[in-house]
C-alpha cells in the first residue's frame, strides 16, 4: 500500500473489462485526484477476483472489502466510504451475499449427485439456479470446475474442485 491509507484494487480481467471495468477504474483514478486524495488513496488494477459473472468488482484494503457490480455511477458512494464514510451495502459482496449463496448452492446441489458427474447434469443444476453455459465456461476458466472426457466415451464429465470445495466448505458426499 505504500504510504496511503487505503489501496482499491479494480479487476480488469476479461469479464470485468467487457462489463466496463477501465471505465470505472479510469473514472475513479481521475475523480480521487481531482478531490486530492490521491496521497491517501491507492487505486490499482488486478486480475480476477474470481467473481467474474457480478463484476466489475473492486476490493478495498485494509477493510476488506469486496464490491461487485461496479457502475461509473456507483464512484461517489465509493469515494464517500474511501474518505470514512459507509459501507455502500448495495454493492457489498461476501461468503453471505446472495451472488456467493447462489454460486454456493450450484457446487452442493452438484456434489450431492456425485463426483464427477456428466456435464449435462452440472449444466442442468447451474441453469436451475439461473447460470448459463457462459458462467459454466468461466468457472471453468477460473479452476473452480474441470472438464474431462467420460470413461469409455460415455460423454465429458464436470468435476468440483478442491479450489471450490475450500472456498464454499463443501464436501464431497460419499
Amino acid at each position: 500500500m505504500y504510504w496511503t491509507n487505503r489501496h482499491v484494487l479494480v479487476c480488469t480481467s476479461q469479464h470485468c473489462q467487457q462489463k466496463g471495468a477501465a471505465d470505472v477504474v479510469g473514472l475513479l483514478r481521475l475523480q480521487i485526484v481531482r478531490q486530492k486524495l490521491d496521497t491517501e488513496i491507492l487505486v490499482n488494477t488486478c486480475g480476477t477476483i474470481d467473481l467474474c459473472d457480478i463484476g466489475p468488482n473492486m476490493v478495498i484494503y485494509p477493510d476488506n472489502i469486496v464490491y461487485g457490480n461496479v457502475k461509473r455511477g456507483d464512484l461517489p458512494e465509493i469515494i464517500e466510504h474511501l474518505k470514512g464514510g459507509p459501507v455502500v451495502e448495495r454493492l457489498l459482496v461476501g461468503p453471505d451475499s446472495p451472488a456467493e449463496l447462489s454460486r454456493r448452492e450450484v457446487f452442493v446441489a452438484a456434489l450431492a449427485r456425485g463426483n464427477p458427474l456428466p456435464s449435462s447434469e452440472f449444466e442442468a443444476i447451474a441453469s436451475e439456479r439461473g447460470f448459463d453455459g457462459a458462467w459454466v465456461a468461466e468457472q471453468q476458466r477460473r479452476g473452480f470446475i474441470a472438464r474431462k472426457p467420460g470413461a469409455d466415451d460415455s460423454g465429458e464429465t464436470i468435476t468440483v474442485t478442491k479450489k471450490t470445495r475450500d472456498r464454499y466448505r463443501v464436501a464431497v458426499s460419499s
